[in-house]
C-alpha cells in the first residue's frame, strides 16, 4: 500500500486486491445484519419523536443562576419526565450552560391532546417549584398534533420507495439489468442496517431520520455506479476477461475516490455529531453509520449480487448487452474517454 501526501494518492497506480474472495462470507455477513436490524425493530420498535406522535415545545428562559443542560435534564428525570428532551438554543455553538432551552415534551402512546397538555403544564410547575418562579420565564407553549406526524412519516417512506424505484429502473436502462437488483438490495440493506443501529441505542426517530436515509440512498447509490460504471468499461476493454476479475479489477482501481470520498465525509460528520445537538445529531448519527455501510456494501454487497445475478442470468441464456469480443464501437468509446492527467503530462514531456 502506497500513501503520498502530494495528490494525496492513497494506494499505488496499479493497486490490485482480490476483493471477492470473501464474497460469499461478507454476504452473509451483511444478511446476518439486516436480519438483527429487523429483528431489533420488530422487538424494540421505532422510537418515533414529538414529530411524529405530536407533543408539546416549551421555550423557558432562566434570568439568573440559569441551570446546565445536563442539569436541567436530570431535573426534569427527577419530576417524573423522564423522555422530555432538552435542547439549549440562542448560540451558533452548541452552550450547554446557557439560558434559553427548549424542552419538548412528546405524547406517550394512548394520551389525547388534553391529557398532554396538562402534562405540559405539570413541567411549567415543577420547574418553577425546582428554580425561584421569578427567575424562570416561560417564552412559548406550542402543542404540535400527530396527524401531521403521520402524514410527514407516509410521505417520507413513499419517498423512500420512489426512489428506488427510480434507481431500479435508472441502473436497469444505464448499465444492465443483472447490475439493477445488486444497486436496490444494497440501498435496503444500507437504510436497514441504518434504522436497526437508531433502534438498538434509542435513537430518536425524526422528520431528520428521513432526511438522512434519502441522503444515505443518494450517497450510496453514487458510490454503486462510480463502481458499476468502472466494471462495464473494464469489460468492454477486456470482454475475453472472467467477470470476477474484471470486478476486482473495478473496485481496485476506484479504491482511492472510494476512501478519499467516504473519509471526508466521515470527518464532517463526526464534528456534527459531537458539536451538533437535537436534530442535527440525530441525523449526523444516522449518515455516519449509513456512510460507513454504504461504503462497505458497494464493494461487498453490490458486486457480489452483480455475480450471483451474471451466474443466474447465463443459465438462463441471456447476454451482455456490448458482450460481443468484436464489439469495436462500444470499445473504441471507452478508449477515446481522456487519459487520466499524469499521463498526460507524460505525453507532454516527451
Amino acid at each position: 500500500m502506497a500513501f503520498k501526501i502530494g495528490n494525496i494518492q492513497v494506494f499505488p497506480k496499479n493497486y490490485f486486491f482480490d476483493f471477492m474472495r470473501w464474497r460469499k462470507m461478507t454476504v452473509g455477513i451483511s444478511a446476518v445484519l439486516v436480519l438483527a436490524s429487523i429483528l431489533v425493530v420488530g422487538i424494540k420498535g421505532i422510537n418515533y419523536s414529538i414529530d411524529f406522535l405530536g407533543g408539546s415545545e416549551v421555550q423557558v428562559r432562566f434570568t439568573q443562576e440559569a441551570p446546565s443542560q445536563e442539569e436541567l435534564k436530570k431535573t426534569l428525570v427527577q419530576k417524573g419526565f423522564p423522555h422530555a428532551e432538552v435542547t439549549s438554543y440562542g448560540s451558533a455553538v452548541r452552550d450547554t450552560t446557557g439560558s434559553n432551552y427548549l424542552i419538548r415534551l412528546q405524547r406517550e402512546k394512548g394520551q389525547d391532546e388534553n391529557q398532554t397538555t396538562d402534562k405540559t403544564s405539570q413541567l411549567v410547575n415543577s420547574l418553577k417549584q425546582q428554580y425561584a418562579a421569578e427567575h424562570i420565564e416561560v417564552l412559548s407553549t406550542t402543542n404540535i398534533s400527530g396527524k401531521v406526524g403521520k402524514e410527514d412519516e407516509y410521505k417520507g417512506y413513499m419517498a423512500l420507495l420512489f426512489a428506488c424505484l427510480g434507481i431500479l429502473a435508472y441502473i436497469a436502462i444505464r448499465f444492465d439489468s443483472r447490475f439493477a437488483p445488486g444497486a436496490v438490495l444494497c440501498l435496503i440493506h444500507n437504510v436497514i442496517i441504518a434504522l436497526g443501529f437508531m433502534t438498538a441505542f434509542d435513537r430518536p426517530f425524526t422528520t431528520a431520520s428521513i432526511a438522512a436515509f434519502l441522503t444515505i440512498v443518494g450517497y450510496s447509490i453514487n458510490d454503486t455506479v462510480i463502481v458499476y460504471d468502472r466494471i462495464r468499461e473494464t469489460r468492454l476493454l477486456s470482454p475475453t476477461l472472467p467477470l470476477v476479475d474484471v470486478v476486482n479489477r473495478s473496485i481496485s482501481q476506484t479504491m482511492n475516490r472510494t476512501v478519499l470520498t467516504s473519509t471526508t465525509g466521515i470527518l464532517a460528520l463526526l464534528v456534527l455529531s459531537v458539536l451538533g445537538g437535537g436534530s442535527i445529531e440525530d441525523f449526523a448519527l444516522t449518515m455516519l453509520v449509513g456512510i460507513v455501510v454504504g461504503t462497505y456494501s458497494s464493494i461487498y454487497v453490490a458486486a457480489p449480487l452483480t455475480l450471483m445475478m451474471d451466474s443466474f442470468l447465463v443459465k438462463m441464456g441471456w447476454s451482455w448487452k456490448a458482450s460481443s469480443a468484436g464489439n469495436k464501437s462500444a470499445a473504441q468509446k471507452v478508449q477515446d474517454v481522456a487519459p487520466p492527467i499524469m499521463i498526460r503530462k507524460k505525453d507532454v514531456k516527451k
